[in-house]
């Protein structure tokens, strides 16, 4: 069942069936600021960390932490801000958190109640599409993208579902992951940039994988290295007994982000988040800038088109 109504003078689109609800902005870069499990009335996603609580519309080039910091965006062609050179030369600034999360999308619902979105480019034509349905208890991602310009497209693409977490909550990754890369830290101590760290145990002493108190006061971003199975990275809630669970192919999704926020980001601001977020991506960085550098990012040839999947799930415990 699909519902559009209007609430807060902003369209919400909602899917339900009798295991999930979830429910979109489509004003507000197509954020999914729902993702319910029924049975339990469990809201996995983060909700608004700005003081009045709401959804505002931001301009293009705005700083992701000045708005809600909430929900499910995506984060396209980068994830950081910074400045590419193309290959024919010209200078582009892609700002922070991408060109996606700050944007209108357009919409359209098919006959069979799936629900297509798509957002174009702002100083670079392409077309970016999801198409999203619900099958029992899982929630289904079927992204496109094309390259409409007539040189290639290089980009990051990163999921970035923000959960709601409190102290006890578990993380558990594909037994794949036993090693991960320190991106960034609010803690000096953790590590170097680039530095390989065993998870969960990242500072040979606490476990990661657990959520602390919020007083924890520490946050760090994370990736694995390239992946060779099928993976799966799950949030667990053992009082509720409820897991959210992320499946994708690593042939066309090579690695996992792993955002860690226990009471240690913003980094100027006194009132620190408290979540994670679980990120599959196409590269192990959050900059565009550096991932060219190296190679490690995905290109998209003139006209050429680029398509995956992503997989949520809730799976309750008997």
């Amino acid at each position: 069942m699909i519902q559009i109504f209007e609430k807060e003078s902003l369209e919400h689109i909602s899917l339900e069936n009798d295991f999930l609800k979830v429910v979109f902005l489509p004003q507000i870069g197509g954020k999914m600021i729902k993702f319910i499990n029924k049975k339990t009335g469990t809201n996995f996603l983060l909700e608004p960390q700005n003081k009045n609580k709401n959804y505002k519309q931001a301009y293009h080039g705005a700083p992701f932490q000045n708005y809600d910091v909430s929900g499910f965006d995506e984060c396209f062609p980068t994830v950081e801000a910074c400045t590419i050179k193309t290959k024919l030369g010209s200078e582009i600034l892609f700002p922070d958190h991408g060109q996606l999360w700050s944007r209108s999308w357009q919409y359209h619902i098919t006959e069979d109640e799936k629900f297509i979105r798509t957002a174009k480019g702002i100083n670079w034509n392409y077309a970016f599409s999801k198409k999203v349905h619900l099958e029992e208890n899982r929630f289904i991602i079927d992204y496109l993208i094309q390259n409409n310009e007539d040189e290639p497209l290089p980009y990051i693409w990163a999921a970035h579902p923000l959960l709601n977490v409190e102290t006890g909550d578990e993380i558990y990754l594909t037994d794949e992951i036993q090693n991960v890369l320190l991106y960034w830290s609010s803690d000096p101590n953790l590590g170097s940039k680039g530095e390989e760290l065993e998870w969960p145990l990242i500072d040979n002493e606490n476990d990661y994988s657990i959520v602390p108190n919020s007083d924890f006061r520490k946050a760090a971003k994370l990736f694995s290295g390239k992946l060779n199975e099928s993976v799966w990275a799950t949030f667990h809630k053992p009082k509720s007994k409820e897991s959210f669970l992320i499946t994708f192919d690593s042939s066309e999704i090579p690695f996992l982000g792993i955002w860690l926020c226990y009471g240690g980001w913003p980094e100027d601001i006194k009132e620190k988040h408290f979540t994670i977020a679980l990120e599959p991506t196409n590269a192990p960085y959050d900059s565009l800038a550096d991932a060219m550098k190296v190679n490690k990012c995905g290109i998209l040839l003139p006209q050429q088109i680029s398509e995956w999947r992503v997989e949520f799930s809730i799976v309750n415990e008997a």
